[in-house]
């Protein structure tokens, strides 16, 4: 209740641009979502914004950019950001879908039954590394059997959607997790290039696209309109999606791709909220021998699972006080 409240606050006090713009003024935006200004730093554009939350989390905005950084992360946007009057504007799309998840409250939901998706498996070998002669399909499975090890620590439960090399299809993944019962979904994947593409690298993570909103991945596809039963958990996806990015860039020092949108089939039909992780390149000289590298996987693992246990920390609900 409390994030449309703000939203309708934000309508009282005259964020809304004139006429029948469907955008905000930044500014005013975010300092209804708690945040203030922040000086201006070296490098920073000429129409650019900062602000900081009460949590001390920074936000950088930078005229027709179509991505933010929050705390130095990139998160892509659905439309660029604009300027009106000499002040930066967003989108009312992108202050509802990234905006509020990123700066305002979640959904008070405990997260106790976690379902690892280790992407590919049998006949699927997913990319492949030529010079270590790598799988995608054993990466991803080694990385999920680490990152399980350090989320049971943390006391959640975890699943597979396989434990061996076998082929599961696209659409049993999201439902094992809904007969798991599962709370959150994590799939896990390694990237690649184009055909003769080694220099490409970097790690983003994915969420599912909003009802109305363009994939990142599409190019200039037109949007999809219709809602995906996964598009129940747009706030928690992206603050999901956000925290273990940012966890996986400052623990490799990895090019940061950004929390980015796509209606993958293993995220439109969850029942729970849910990402899906692009942990590197396989197809990079740099990136390839790192990720046939045990060392870094288990470094990629690690950082997964702090990314969750933030996200988990965000998310839990207020302990009852004692009477």
């Amino acid at each position: 209740m409390r994030r449309f409240a703000a939203i309708l606050l934000l309508l009282g006090v005259g964020a809304l641009l004139p006429a029948a713009s469907t955008d905000y003024y930044l500014g005013e935006s975010v300092r209804q979502l708690g945040l203030r200004d922040a000086p201006r730093q070296a490098g920073d554009g000429r129409s650019s914004e900062r602000y900081v939350s009460r949590a001390g989390i920074s936000l950088y905005a930078d005229y027709s950019k179509e991505f933010i950084l929050v705390d130095g992360v990139k998160v892509l946007l659905d439309d660029p950001i604009g300027s009106q009057r000499g002040h930066l504007t967003l989108s009312r799309r992108d202050y509802d879908k990234v905006f509020v998840p990123l700066f305002w409250e979640l959904p008070k939901d405990p997260v106790r039954r976690i379902v690892l998706d280790p992407g590919h498996g049998g006949k699927d070998t997913g990319k492949v590394n030529g010079p270590y002669k790598y799988t995608e399909k054993a990466a991803t499975l080694d990385t999920a059997a680490r990152l399980k090890i350090l989320l049971e620590k943390q006391g959640f439960e975890v699943v597979f959607t396989r434990t061996r090399d076998v082929f599961v299809d696209l659409d049993d993944r999201p439902a094992l997790a809904t007969k798991a019962k599962a709370d959150l979904f994590i799939s896990l994947h390694y990237n690649a290039g184009p055909a003769g593409d080694s220099s490409s690298d970097g790690i983003e993570t994915y969420c599912l696209t909003p009802a109305g909103q363009k994939s990142t991945n599409a190019g200039k596809a037109k949007s999809t309109t219709g809602v995906e039963p996964g598009n129940r958990f747009d706030t928690a996806n992206m603050a999901l999606g956000w925290g273990i990015q940012r966890r996986l860039v400052k623990s490799t020092g990895a090019d940061d791709r950004g929390v980015r949108r796509a209606r993958f089939a293993v995220l439109r039909t969850l029942t729970c909220p849910g990402v899906l992780i692009e942990g590197g390149f396989m197809s990079s000289r740099k990136e390839g021998a790192l990720i046939a590298d045990a060392a870094y996987r288990q470094k990629i693992a690690e950082a997964v699972a702090a990314g969750i246990v933030d996200y988990v920390v965000r998310a839990r609900p207020a302990a009852k006080a004692a009477k």
